[in-house]
């Protein structure tokens, strides 16, 4: 008997300087089409103008052409970065013109379609790429999401993206899925449906996952662990020269102490300060990677238990504890490191070698923070989809 399976259709709206994050979203859908639709006899199309649309011409305008030739879609995603986008018609962008056309059905009937929406927060790599006047509309735009009451994320990495889609665009289609009519296709009627799937040599199971899990996140746990002992340690390598220099003062009576003696102080003072910035840099990728390896090994596995098992609640509760913990901790070392960082730049600017050090430690931490922010930020979103 041919199998009946639920097609979802993602249109994906942005401007042109998104182009990495347009092709990481082919990776993203073909590799849900595996973990999660062929579990759920659920197929997910990703549209795109570049694929969906063909050249032509329009007594109207060149967006009206994309406009006709996007089919019916499910979910809206949107990016915006730097650029706006070029002006429509009757819209500031393309991506602008297509947002309210997602919006527009959504007022419609909510239960037609999804909208997520992310705005890329990253420098780029040049000072050049930034047009302030593209960027004012951006801003403008993001706030008028706000006043739609339109949730949207921000994300710095194309990883970052990736892994927030992964466990996003299962959860809207489950939505549609309890809230919406079905479309469905008759398997027998689409032989070639497999060519939407980009098989992948190995498919790894429950063990699998479970060991990327374990071994990732207590390597990503070793990682932070050293970089708390570094910061420790320099704490009180920090109140030792405070301490020398009291007894200096102290033993010239109570007077101010020569400033070569002081540069001596303060020199040793930055080497200590460039040793601890040196000793934390080499682990926060190694923090981070193993974090995003362990988390991405998580989010499959909460598929297959969904999608294979009936009784499952057990399995799920277990991850939602292990996830809670992690949870539950990443905030104390984000306020911890904070607190560091805001005690380093108060320093009053005494050498150039300390001021050098300085900048260079507090550059690092501020990396560190941004890495576990979005560490949390990751971690709390797969537990809320399960």
């Amino acid at each position: 008997m041919p199998a009946l399976i639920s097609k979802y259709r993602i249109f994906l709206a942005s401007p042109s300087d998104l182009t990495e994050e347009r092709f990481a979203l082919d990776e993203v859908v073909s590799e849900l089409n595996l973990t999660y639709g062929n579990p759920n006899n659920i197929v997910i199309e990703l549209l795109k103008w570049e694929k969906n649309s063909a050249p032509g011409a329009s007594s109207i305008e060149v967006q009206s052409l994309i406009n006709n030739d996007i089919p019916e879609y499910d979910l809206f995603i949107g990016l915006l970065w730097l650029r706006f986008g070029t002006p429509t018609k009757n819209f500031g962008s393309g991506t602008e013109e297509e947002f309210e056309i997602a919006y527009s059905k959504f007022l419609n009937e909510q239960n037609s379609v999804q909208i997520l929406f992310y705005f890329k927060n990253a420098l780029p790599n040049s000072i050049n790429d930034i047009d302030p006047e593209q960027l004012s509309k951006v801003k403008k735009f993001k706030k008028s999401l706000g006043e739609k009451s339109i949730l949207f994320w921000d994300f710095e990495h194309k990883e970052d993206l990736c892994r927030f889609l992964r466990t996003h665009i299962p959860t809207r289609i489950e939505n549609l899925r309890k809230t919406s009519n079905l479309k469905t296709i008759n398997l027998k009627e689409k032989p070639n449906i497999s060519s939407i799937i980009i098989e992948t040599e190995d498919e790894y199971g429950i063990l699998d996952y479970q060991e990327f899990i374990e071994e990732s996140l207590e390597n990503s746990n070793q990682s932070l662990s050293k970089i708390n002992d570094a910061t420790e340690v320099i704490g009180k390598e920090i109140n030792k020269k405070a301490e020398e220099i009291n007894r200096l003062v102290a033993n010239n009576h109570n007077q101010p102490i020569g400033a070569k003696v002081q540069r001596n102080i303060f020199v040793r003072t930055a080497n200590i300060v460039n040793d601890y910035a040196n000793r934390i840099e080499p682990e926060i990728p190694i923090y981070m990677s193993n974090f995003e390896r362990g988390i991405d090994a998580l989010s499959k596995l909460i598929n297959i238990y969904k999608s294979d098992f009936e009784d499952k609640n057990k399995e799920l509760n277990e991850i939602k504890l292990q996830l809670k913990s992690l949870i539950n901790n990443l905030p104390g070392a984000i306020e911890n490191t904070k607190g560091f960082l805001e005690a380093l730049e108060s320093w009053p600017r005494m050498s150039k070698e300390l001021n050098n050090s300085r900048k260079n430690a507090a550059e690092k931490l501020r990396e560190l923070i941004s890495k576990i922010e979005t560490s949390h930020t990751i971690a709390v979103e797969v537990y809320k989809s399960i």
